[in-house]
């Protein structure tokens, strides 16, 4: 029996934008457009008694920010995953929308096919982030990272690579046509790195990677 569809909500008040994520989840397998909202105060009299797997939230809304959406709406759909999906990459916003409950942080530059991978990963336990944001992420830490304490990790030099690239923000099939192999031996060597480095997503990776 095949899974039921992801359900994804969009809150975004540009009218082309929305539209275009709104076509994107129609017509993506295993994927479906749970509700389309232009502002934060429908989303969040809308949402509450049924919820969506996903929310996509813009943070520059009218009225209500889209960071006081997620504060709002994390009270009541506590299963939500929230990706904010914004222009803005400034360390305030970025840490105010994560303090706030979001799960993931991707720039409205990024691909669809990012756009794509971002849900499936948030949906799957990982908090995705563009690669630019991570970078915040980790210098805004890397100060109080213990350094020694990869000194016991040995990565195998494809591992290496692979991390490298991963922590570019590249996508599982860009990192397979980088180092010529299949997207499920990417996958392999991800597994076996999250291992190695006892973390459990991509930004948790790429925070120890650069904290060394």
């Amino acid at each position: 029996m095949s899974s039921p569809p992801l359900r994804v909500s969009i809150v975004e008040d540009d009218n082309t934008i929305r539209e275009t994520l709104h076509s994107l989840f129609i017509f993506e397998e295993g994927m479906d457009c749970f509700s389309v909202h232009s502002n934060a105060e429908d989303a969040m009299l809308r949402l509450g008694e049924v919820c969506p797997d996903v929310i996509i939230m813009d943070i520059n809304l009218p009225g209500a920010s889209g960071i006081d959406c997620v504060r709002q709406l994390s009270q009541r759909c506590t299963g939500t995953q929230y990706l904010m999906y914004t222009v803005h990459d400034d360390d305030h916003r970025v840490f105010e929308a994560l303090k706030a409950g979001a799960n993931g942080y991707i720039l409205k530059s990024s691909t669809p096919d990012q756009i794509l991978e971002a849900v499936r990963e948030l949906a799957q336990g990982g908090s995705p982030m563009s690669a630019h944001v991570a970078r915040r992420v980790v210098q805004h830490f890397r100060p109080l990272q213990d350094r020694s304490s990869l000194s016991d990790v040995s990565l195998s030099e494809r591992e290496h690579g692979v991390l490298e690239l991963l922590a570019q923000g590249l996508l599982y099939k860009e990192i397979a046509e980088r180092s010529g192999i299949s997207v499920g031996t990417v996958k392999q060597h991800i597994h076996r790195i999250y291992d190695k480095l006892h973390v459990q997503n991509r930004t948790e990776a790429v925070n120890r990677f650069f904290g060394r």
